[in-house]
Formats: C-alpha cells, sequence, structure tokens
C-alpha cells in the first residue's frame, strides 16, 4: 500500500507541475499580447504626433528631431524607389543589335599551291586542305 500511495503522491505532484506550466504559459501568452497593444498603441501615438509635426503644429523640440529624422529616411526610401525604377526602366529596354560583321571571302586557291599547314599540295579551287583541314586562304 506505501507503494500505491507514493505513486499517487509523484502523480499529483507531475499533474500539479503540469498545470502550473499550462497556466504560467497562458499567463505568459496573455502577457506577450497586452505588450504588443501597448506597441500598437504607441505606434498610433508616434503617427498622430508626425502628423501634428507635418501639418506644421507646435512639437516638442527633442520630437521635432525624431520627426526630421524620418523625413530623412523618407527622402532615402524615395531615393531608392526611384533607383529601382531606373533599373527596371533599362532592363525593359531591349538591347542595341549587335554589329554584324561582314563574312570575310576567303580566295580559291591557285594551282599549284601548298598547304601551310601539312605541306600537302592543295586542289584548286579549294578553301580548306583536304588532308589536314587547314585553310588555305
Amino acid at each position: 500500500m506505501a507503494f500505491l500511495d507514493k505513486l499517487g503522491g509523484v502523480a499529483r505532484n507531475i499533474g500539479d507541475k503540469t498545470s502550473s506550466a499550462i497556466e504560467t504559459g497562458k499567463l505568459g501568452s496573455k502577457i506577450k499580447a497586452e505588450n504588443a497593444a501597448i506597441a500598437a498603441c504607441w505606434q498610433q501615438v508616434g503617427e498622430i504626433y508626425y502628423g501634428l509635426y507635418k501639418e506644421g503644429g507646435a512639437v516638442a523640440e527633442q520630437a521635432a528631431a525624431v520627426c526630421a529624422k524620418i523625413d530623412a529616411h523618407y527622402a532615402l526610401i524615395e531615393e531608392a524607389q526611384a533607383e529601382i525604377e531606373r533599373i527596371k526602366a533599362e532592363s525593359a529596354a531591349p538591347p542595341p543589335p549587335a554589329p554584324v560583321a561582314p563574312p570575310v571571302a576567303e580566295a580559291p586557291v591557285a594551282a599549284g599551291a601548298f598547304c601551310t599547314g601539312c605541306g600537302a599540295q592543295a586542289v584548286p579551287g579549294m578553301k580548306f586542305c583536304g588532308t589536314c583541314g587547314a585553310s588555305l586562304g
């Protein structure tokens, strides 16, 4: 009986710890959700204050400095977007046609000529050596 009582106590202890872990997990999730809600509220306050700054309203000196930094970041974004558009426009334009070199006319071999590659006698009118394939022109 002592063994079963001890086993029952261990099971209750594990159950209590599991229950505590679940409850603290739920509370941790609630805290995280509340922090996210606070961050969203801070963002709204910032957007309202920045709007006031852009309209020329009175804002604290420190806030005006931060708003000026925001303006600088917006300007950099606009520059980057313009550069993206320029790159896209350049890549969309068809490339200029490549110059085509006129074909080189090879003169047919005259009678009595020899291949400079292998020394074989060339057949008159041929452009390439029949023995080694070298150009006779």
